[in-house]
């Protein structure tokens, strides 16, 4: 039963995986009927997806193409073998907002530092993928003899960019284990380029989730602990070879206990996944998988300071989860850890889509549906997501997203404990966010939400809330440049659009901010018209553009700085509806 159950989910998340790391380039290509009328109540367009996956400029055939409902719809997953061509097609898709990810043997998307895009029925998807890394070397014992059917994980941990990195998904991690073969020799390939950890017993891909094969602890290339690892750079097909393992004695520690609370749901199946990351840049070091236990026990520590955390799935893609819990080792097991699930929150609420004024109706060739808005409760704390936090699982379920029906009443499910704000993916460039309100039972009239965050408790079910949606939205495309040849950009900027007017101040809704990309380009879009202040700023080396940071118009105080810096730069901007503004030249 358990292997089963085990096999199943595996299938299955893969199946769901997210698409943080797929960082494909699109060119939408609408072929449906024309909207009629204001209301959008036109004919559907047909239910398809298609698009075309090529490297270096040729087609690759047989590539498995995902393409999932990105609110964690079973239902509407598809995996699909593209043609002679590289061309895929899904089709019979509902309305709805949908990820692409692609897998073909050798080869890995490139790194996209705005993140992956959603798409939605009628689009055609350009997936553009690049030939990957490869690591190999040999593992021998200590007498320098062939450690022989051995598994060799190669981990990720920075961009080639330099910055950590957090979005790598479980599909990638699954190909970075090998094993040796009778010379004890491995070979890796297939790897994003980036800088990597190597290791002999390490965490590897194990049923539905990352698991430590032996009680020692990791030995990284060349023959050391994880403090004191060699790091092995790797370029786009290119190859890093001589990264040998020699294996040696060493001690590990165990750390065990108990998962309580919450350890049940509706599914046929309760997998737990208990996990250790280091404390000081959250990379993983061991990991348990438990299906219908409770105990766990994670072995080949060696002494640190992590974070201990659990999260629940019952198998129909419903969670819970722990709260990080700080376990410091020195030189002793640890036993009788109690790891405590909790029901996550869910928010409940209806999106509504003005009419259109005749005046003031953008030009438009597509029949958009209220079904294709794609909404997300995104964390307003301070300490990361448990979900990024603990695996890329949750992040394939969708965890916090949902579309709205065709009455407009949505349910966001599986949210943290803790503050949140609501985030929309519109599909229509033309719409906007004007207003979030939520009823209040000592309030005679609806109260605005979009300026404070959305406490949520565990198991607490928020309702009431309202999104008005209007037309007339604008957009902004440009590029930071250097204000004269002595100035040097930042290596990670994050542009940030402001409300130039001072009752303005504080609406949070019409603040807006986006990573550039690496050449210092940005889009923003489904901007509220009206007068802005435009200002680029530093981003977090640490930030990834999948769990980005906390929005710095969350802060009151944060809020304020940020427009004094850009009330000095006087980057002023005026966005009349519908008003498509490109090659917008911003100075650094």
């Amino acid at each position: 039963m358990k292997l089963a159950a085990s096999f199943f989910i595996a299938c299955l998340f893969i199946s769901l995986s997210q698409d943080a790391k797929a960082q494909q380039e699109s060119n939408p290509k609408r072929e449906g009927p024309k909207r009629e009328g204001p209301k959008r109540e036109g004919p559907k367009r047909e239910g398809v997806i298609t698009g075309r996956v090529s490297a270096d400029g040729r087609p690759v055939a047989g590539a498995r193409v995902f393409v999932y409902s990105s609110a964690g719809k079973i239902g509407d997953t598809q995996m699909i073998a593209s043609d002679g061509d590289g061309v895929f097609k899904a089709t019979g898709l509902s309305p709805g907002a949908y990820s692409v990810l692609t897998l073909a043997p050798g080869y890995v998307a490139p790194s996209d530092s705005t993140g992956p895009r959603k798409h939605r029925i009628g689009e055609y998807v350009a997936l553009n993928l690049v030939k990957g890394g490869v690591i190999t070397g040999r593992v021998t014992d200590e007498f320098g003899e062939p450690v022989v059917g051995v598994r060799v994980a190669a981990q990720k941990v920075r961009t080639p960019e330099g910055k950590p990195d957090f979005d790598s998904t479980m599909m990638n991690a699954a190909s970075a284990v090998r094993e040796t073969d009778d010379r004890g020799v491995y070979r890796i390939f297939g790897l994003e380029p980036g800088v990597y950890v190597v290791s002999l017993n390490g965490l590897s891909f194990s049923g539905m989730s990352f698991a430590q094969s032996r009680s020692e602890p990791p030995i990284y290339h060349p023959s050391s602990t994880r403090n004191a690892a060699a790091e092995v750079t790797v370029h786009s097909g290119g190859e890093a070879g001589g990264v040998d393992i020699r294996r040696r004695a060493m001690r590990g520690h165990s750390i065990s206990g108990a998962v309580t609370g919450a350890t049940e749901g509706g599914g046929f199946v309760n997998a737990v996944v208990v996990r250790l990351t280091r404390a000081a840049d959250r990379e993983p070091v061991a990991t348990a998988a438990l299906i219908s236990e409770k105990n766990f026990n994670l072995r080949g520590v060696e002494d640190g300071e992590y974070d201990l955390a659990a999260l629940r799935s019952d198998g129909i893609l419903e969670f819970s989860t722990s709260v990080p819990r700080r376990v410091v080792v020195k030189g002793a097991d640890i036993s009788g850890i109690e790891v405590k699930l909790l029901k996550p929150g869910s928010i409940e609420g209806r999106v509504v889509i003005e009419p259109s004024k005749p005046s003031g109706a953008c030009k438009s060739d597509d029949d958009f549906s209220i079904e294709e808005i794609l909404l997300n409760a995104r964390r307003d704390e301070k300490t990361p997501s448990l979900f990024a936090h603990l695996s890329s699982i949750a992040a394939m379920a969708s965890v916090g997203g949902a579309t709205p029906g065709d009455d407009g009443a949505f349910v966001l499910k599986n949210i943290e404990l803790g503050r949140v704000r609501i985030e929309t993916d519109l599909p229509d460039e033309n719409w906007y966010v004007r207003a979030i309100t939520q009823k209040s039972s000592t309030a005679p009239k609806p109260v605005d939400a979009s300026q404070n965050a959305i406490a949520v408790k565990s198991g607490e079910k928020v309702s009431g809330l309202e999104l008005t949606i209007a037309e007339g939205a604008a957009s902004l495309k440009g590029k930071v440049v250097p204000a004269n040849e002595n100035v040097k950009l930042s290596k990670r900027i994050r542009v940030h659009l402001i409300p130039a007017e001072v009752t303005a101040a504080n609406e949070t809704l019409r603040y807006y901010e986006k990573l550039a990309n690496s050449d210092g380009s940005f889009d923003l879009r489904n901007l509220a018209p009206g007068r802005y202040l435009l200002h680029p700023r530093s981003a977090e080396e640490g930030e990834s553009a999948a769990n980005p940071d906390r929005a710095v118009a969350w802060d009151a105080s944060e809020r304020a700085k940020l427009r004094r810096e850009a009330e000095a730069a006087k980057n002023e901007i005026e966005l009349k509806p519908c008003q498509r503004v490109k090659d917008h030249v911003l100075r650094w």
